[in-house]
């Protein structure tokens, strides 16, 4: 009930502006559709394959009052098909918020409900990339400042409210708090900072805080070379007192683009999430990454692995891109005495059928390494995904 109120009331408030102070409105939306097939359920021959096609769908409202001024109000609805009308997929208050242009200290606000994504969602996005795209948004009050050399981001979201109001609950919300800094200043070169505090408690007691301090640096050299490298280290305790958040986390990846018709580029990477070495020492904790490295094992939580990845794309022609992908994942500390996760190839293929909709296909399969063979067991099985994927936007 209290979301059908929440969407009445903005409705409310924004019929309630005069048109003089009302300069634009804009309607816009989007459908994504993706059918999904995929063989051999949990690397076991005995399980059945399974197929699903997922479905999200927007329709939002954006008005602007003035230079200064401006709202946004978007409402989604995430689902299966044959699942879409239950009570578990009505449509959500995906956001809602108010901009403030030059709003102190010459920072922009935006204070609502939003998504956001912080440098290229290595640890905080909007989980959009692969199957499962419902989308995170969140709670609270973005300010950002942008100069010729700097890009300034401040966060201060709500993620879990617990009121403590009722008798047997605590005020123990979660929070997540940071700052975000850019640099602009070098040609072709960009630099970022962040400080990121996500904290589950009550205020002068024992929380579950984790501290995650990360650098990123990307660009383009040579004039056909492109990398980005960006590396991230945590600490903090569990509320427990007993586990401690110690972890790590790399990636980098260098790219060439050839000088042709069908502009390919070729790329290496490489990504390390530390897991963990005792018992009182937790894994790395990849909070709202929208980095997914396989098809099959990761929903931007993968951690205690190792990540190496080759791939190729091309432009084939002006609408069409194809691209392959090459990944071996290992793990960074062994389980039953096995590191080796496996190998898996994708193929993929990209169509922009026009400025508003685009087609997207595509085909994976993993090859099991000694873990996978040794969890699973006997009946253990290379398995195949597959989609066909289609989204307008408006």
């Amino acid at each position: 009930m209290r979301k059908y109120l929440t969407t009445a009331m903005a409705i409310a408030l924004m019929s309630g502006v005069s048109y003089a102070d009302l300069q634009n409105v804009e309607v816009n939306g989007s459908l994504r559709m993706r059918a999904n097939s995929l063989q051999s359920v949990g690397f076991d021959e005995n399980n059945s394959n399974s197929s699903w096609t997922e479905q999200r769908t927007t329709l939002g409202v954006a008005a602007d009052f003035s230079e200064e001024v401006s709202a946004n109000i978007t409402l989604d609805n995430y689902g299966v098909w044959g699942d879409l009308g239950s009570s578990d997929t009505d449509v959500e208050l995906h956001e809602a918020y108010i901009t403030l242009g030059n709003a102190i200290a010459e920072f922009d606000l935006k204070i609502g409900r939003q998504e956001l994504e912080l440098g290229d969602e290595f640890l905080v996005g909007n989980n959009s990339t692969a199957s499962g795209y419902d989308h995170f948004s969140y709670d609270g009050i973005v300010a950002t400042r942008s100069t010729d050399a700097f890009d300034i981001t401040l966060l201060n979201l709500k993620l879990d409210e617990e009121d403590g109001f009722d008798a047997d609950e605590v005020d123990e919300d979660t929070d997540l708090r940071g700052v975000y800094v850019t640099y602009n200043g070098i040609e072709n070169h960009t630099i970022d900072g962040y400080v990121l505090q996500l904290r589950t408690g009550q205020p002068g007691a024992d929380n579950d805080e984790l501290l995650t301090l990360g650098a990123r640096a990307y660009g383009a050299f040579g004039g056909a070379f492109d990398y980005e490298v960006e590396f991230a280290t945590q600490s903090g305790d569990m509320a427990n007192d007993t586990v401690d958040y110690e972890g790590d986390a790399f990636t980098a990846e260098l790219g060439y683009t050839f000088d042709s018709n069908l502009q390919p580029r070729v790329y290496v990477g490489v990504a390390s999430f530390s897991g963990a070495d005792d018992a009182d020492e937790a894994a790395f904790n990849r909070m709202f990454s929208d980095h997914e490295y396989s098809e099959f094992l990761d929903e931007g939580n993968m951690t205690n692995v190792l990540v190496i990845r080759a791939g190729v794309g091309a432009d084939v022609s002006e609408k069409v891109h194809l691209s392959a992908v090459v990944t071996q994942l290992e793990l960074d500390e062994e389980i039953l005495d096995e590191d080796e996760v496996g190998t898996e190839i994708g193929l993929y293929a990209n169509y922009q059928y026009s400025e508003d909709v685009a087609v997207e296909l595509g085909l994976a399969t993993f090859l099991n390494g000694d873990y996978i063979e040794e969890t699973v067991g006997d009946d253990e099985d290379d398995p195949i995904y597959v989609y066909a994927e289609i989204s307008l936007a408006f």
